[in-house]
């Protein structure tokens, strides 16, 4: 049964990669002064995909048959969680996810991303961790 636990965990973060992107993208938008296309940058949703997809699966195969995980420990869990998913997706997913609505990398600033994707990665963790504790606690109580 814990390869079912995998599956749900990949089930769950690809479902929530895009709705997270989703919400990303609209916040980001209105914040920016205004919605102008709502499903937003393409390649945000190729950037977030991999990193949810594969948190969630470990930590499916994680929760199972673990009860009672203290509240400590979860929050823990996603402050790393959230640190190491914003980090890829900020880094090297952004450059895959450009590359495939692109068709290359001409028009990406390499170095920049992943200058830049490592310091939000540490910026964002105030925001980020608490939405990943929320979506973990959600994800624990499914499983």
């Amino acid at each position: 049964m814990k390869h079912l636990s995998w599956i749900k965990g990949l089930i769950f973060g690809a479902l929530f990669s895009f709705i997270t992107a989703l919400l990303f993208m609209l916040i980001g938008q209105v914040w920016a002064g205004g919605i102008t296309s709502f499903w937003g940058e393409e390649w945000l949703y190729f950037s977030v995909i991999i990193p949810f997809a594969i948190t969630f699966a470990v930590l499916g195969g994680y929760f199972h048959n673990r009860n009672a995980l203290s509240n400590k420990k979860l929050w823990l869990i996603s402050l790393i969680s959230a640190f190491l998913v914003t980090l890829y997706s900020g880094t090297v997913g952004a450059i895959f996810g450009e590359t495939i609505v692109r068709g290359g990398l001409e028009t990406i600033n390499v170095e920049g991303t992943f200058v830049w994707g490592t310091i939000y990665a540490f910026i964002l963790l105030p925001l980020t961790t608490p939405f990943a504790r929320f979506l973990i606690g959600v994800f624990y109580k499914i499983i």
